[in-house]
């Protein structure tokens, strides 16, 4: 996974585009800082779809290949979601990037931050950036087990920023902010308002990035489904637990942390009116 061209682009379009917005923002402070995880996201999340996607794809092609295959398909499967390590450590680095950039250029006292918020919340905001990144590996080894024909990478893709922005991009100045949690990719911080203002989602980011994490772990369990001598009725068990598991998360995102969005106090240097 870490040699996959495609992988590396969005690794390195990540940190350069973190690196310009830092480096250009005229403002003395670290800017947005709890919108920055959604760059990391994007760039190496998005691009480890497609990455992941293709080994799998050409893994087992190679195993077809071959007079007889090295293990089940399942177990091969399971290995092949080792391939959301790198990915997860290059969103941990660039969330590291954020916390010491906010560290050296310091952040506005009005700022959603530590201090303005409890600890908890911070580092579960941060660390949806190497999570959603693991998660797009993941996806991509669902998307590469099951779909076979040319350009489904890319159609999943699009599914998956359409599907996130349609499920949550309607209710985030609403009183029910709080249930567009179940997509994949929740925003929780909207950057500056133009009263230089900020505004922080409602829910609970900590249960959100438990619900994450159980998704990821039913991508694998739905690319391991595709070998039919794999679904035992233990792995049925297992895999009907961790749905559960996700939705009593996704509920307890919904239902505890923020019932309503907070408004930030205005940072002056960032009004624009």
């Amino acid at each position: 996974m870490a040699r996959q061209p495609v992988f590396l682009v969005g690794v390195g379009l990540g940190y350069l585009v973190l690196a310009i917005f830092l480096a250009l923002d005229h403002d003395p402070y670290a800017p947005v800082v709890l919108t920055l995880p959604l760059v990391g996201a994007f760039y190496i999340g998005l691009t480890s779809v497609i990455a992941a996607a293709w080994l799998t794809r050409s893994t087992e092609v190679a195993v077809e290949a071959v007079a007889t295959a090295p293990g089940t398909e399942a177990r091969r499967t399971l290995a092949l979601a080792a391939a959301g390590l790198p990915p997860f450590v290059a969103g941990l680095v660039f969330s590291a990037g954020i916390v010491v950039a906010a560290q050296v250029l310091g952040v506005a006292p009005q700022e959603w931050w530590f201090g303005t918020l409890p600890d908890w919340q911070v580092w579960s905001l941060l660390l949806m950036c190497p999570v959603a990144c693991l998660d797009g590996a993941l996806l991509g080894v669902l998307a590469g087990r099951w779909l076979r024909f040319r350009g489904a990478p890319a159609m999943v893709l699009v599914a998956l920023i359409v599907v996130s922005l349609l499920g949550q991009v309607p209710l985030l100045d609403t009183s029910s902010s709080e249930w567009r949690l179940w997509v994949p990719w929740a925003v929780f911080h909207t950057g500056d308002n133009a009263d230089g203002t900020q505004t922080l989602i409602a829910g609970n980011p900590g249960a959100y990035l438990g619900y994450l994490l159980a998704l990821g772990v039913l991508a694998v369990l739905g690319a391991m489904w595709h070998d039919r001598a794999a679904r035992t009725p233990r792995f049925r068990v297992l895999a009907a637990s961790v749905a559960v598991a996700a939705l009593a998360l996704l509920a307890l995102a919904v239902t505890t942390g923020n019932h309503d969005n907070r408004i930030s106090d205005p940072i002056p240097s960032r009004a624009t009116r």
